[in-house]
């Protein structure tokens, strides 16, 4: 066999690795991505106490075959700019798994007072990142829902 043949052999090879390995990752992300994000109408049950606690859990699944990195920050913005409260984590999630992934912002109770009513400028800001198959592949995302408590 000439070396002509086995390189062009090898490269065609490298090529369907490429692109069985693109789809792999590009489907996990997407997967991971879809249950990242809160489906329906979940209620945050604010914890009123000194410091406010405000919960917020999702649990993310990878079906996909290749490890996944979530990457998920939550603040809490008022006036356009200034945050009040912020958490973040980062969790890998093995495929064919569901990690839970719980965040906690806290603010002191006038904080709460002042901008958790009816009408505050107060705007909620989800950043998420997802990467799979060594960094290689990546999305992000950022979130801003508007609006004060109830």
């Amino acid at each position: 066999m000439k070396s002509s043949k086995l390189i062009g052999l090898l490269i065609i090879v490298v090529q369907l690795a490429g692109v069985v390995a693109l789809g792999l990752g590009m489907y996990t992300m997407i997967s991971v991505f879809s249950t990242a994000i809160p489906q329906g109408e979940n209620e945050i049950v604010i914890q009123y106490c000194d410091p406010v606690i405000i919960p917020f859990s999702i649990t993310p699944s990878n079906p996909g075959y290749l490890d996944a990195e979530l990457s998920i920050s939550m603040s809490l913005i008022v006036d356009g700019d200034n945050e009040i409260a912020s958490d973040s984590v980062i969790v890998t999630i093995p495929p064919q798994s569901q990690v839970p992934v719980n965040l906690e912002l806290s603010l002191s109770q006038a904080l709460a007072e002042e901008y958790l009513q009816e009408g505050a400028d107060v705007d909620w800001v989800i950043d998420l990142q997802i990467t799979t198959l060594y960094d290689l592949i990546s999305f992000s995302n950022t979130i801003t829902m508007s609006g004060g408590g109830q």
